[in-house]
This record gives C-alpha cells, structure tokens and sequence, in this order.
C-alpha cells in the first residue's frame, strides 16, 4: 500500500515538474520572440527615412529626365532616366523589406520567419548590387552633345574614359558586395549600422527559438 502511495506521489510530482517545465519553455519562447520583434521594428526608421528621402529624390530625377528629353538633350536624358529607373527599382525593394518586416513580426511559426528573414537578407543584397550600377550613368549626365560633336575624339575619348572608368568601379564593387562573398571588407562596410544588424541579430535569435522548440 505505502509502494502504491510513493508511486502516485511521485507521478504526481513528475506531472507538475513537466508542467513547470512545459511553462518555463513557453514563458521562454514568449520573451525571445518579444525580443525578436523589437530587433525587427528597428528596420522600420532606417526603411522609412530611405522611403522619405528617396521618393521625391526619384520624382525630381525622374522630372529632370522629361525636361531633358523635351529640350532634345539625349545624353542627360538618358543618364538621368537609367538613375531613375534604378532608383524607382531600389524603392520598390524597400517597400517589399518593409512588408517582410511585418510578416516577420506577425508570423509565429519558426520556419516560416526564417524564410521571411533570408528574403530580407538577400532583397538588401540585391538592392546594394543593383544601386552600384547607377555609377557609371552619372557621367553620361553631363555630356553635351554640341561639344561631342566639336570635339568627338577629345571631349568624347575623355567621357568614354570616365564611363569606362566608373564601370570598372561599379563592376569592382559588384563583385564585393556579392552574398557569397563572405570575406569582402567592402561588403562587412556597406552591409552595417542600423539597416543590418538587426537583421542579424534576429536571425540569432530565432536560432534560440528553434532551440526551445526541440
């Protein structure tokens, strides 16, 4: 009889210890994903001021390239409308980073907020890559083509050199920025600060996550 006893109290004890158990984990994986989310939200400032600052920075380049074109100046045109092109793309991608921001924040399955997560990761890659193409652009603004025409090997031979020049710089940085270039000192400069850190930090912890989850 007293065997019985110690056998119930036991099993009661072990259910209550599971019990405990069970709730510290999920007390646990409440607060890491509270922790989580604040990592997160800190992307929407930095997100946003490029939003700000980059719209009507896209308006007024995007002005200047009409202007240009109905004033029959080509190269400005085209200049000022690749610029533009890129930067419209280039916004496009932040708002798309700012939508997976907020699926991470409200997504609860673990697998689903890691793939949420390595679209933002890869999306600032891509939008890295493809600003550094604007370079070469820049000097096509400023060529006129009244002064090409007086002086097509001097005036053309040194923009032709210029664009050459920033090409290689852009192409240059291209392949630093890359992701799969891990050991690129470039790439560790522009992918830092407040558009990137949290970014890694909540992917470390969504890795404690999934530990609390095994």
């Amino acid at each position: 009889m007293e065997n019985d006893e110690l056998r119930s109290i036991w099993k009661s004890y072990d259910q209550k210890m599971d019990s405990m158990l069970s709730l510290n984990k999920e007390v646990a994986m409440m607060l890491t994903k509270q922790k989580l989310n604040q990592q997160i939200s800190r992307l929407y400032l930095p997100k946003w001021t490029t939003v700000a600052i980059g719209l009507p920075y896209t308006i007024t380049l995007i002005a200047i390239t009409i202007i240009a074109w109905l004033a029959e100046a080509y190269f400005v045109a085209f200049g000022f409308g690749i610029i533009a092109w890129i930067m419209a793309v280039l916004l496009g991608i932040h708002f798309y980073q700012l939508y997976l921001i907020g699926q991470v924040k409200n997504n609860e399955e673990v697998l689903s907020t890691q793939e949420q997560l390595s679209k933002l990761r890869i999306s600032s890659f891509q939008g890295l890559n493809l600003a550094v193409f604007q370079l070469p652009f820049w000097s096509v603004c400023w060529v006129s083509a009244e002064a090409l025409r007086e002086s097509p090997f001097l005036y053309g031979g040194v923009n032709l050199l210029v664009f050459a020049l920033l090409s290689y710089l852009a192409y240059w940085l291209y392949q630093r920025l890359n992701y799969t270039n891990e050991d690129s000192r470039v790439r560790d400069f522009f992918l830092s600060g407040r558009d990137w850190e949290p970014i890694i930090k909540s992917a470390e912890i969504l890795e404690q996550i999934r530990e609390y989850e095994r």
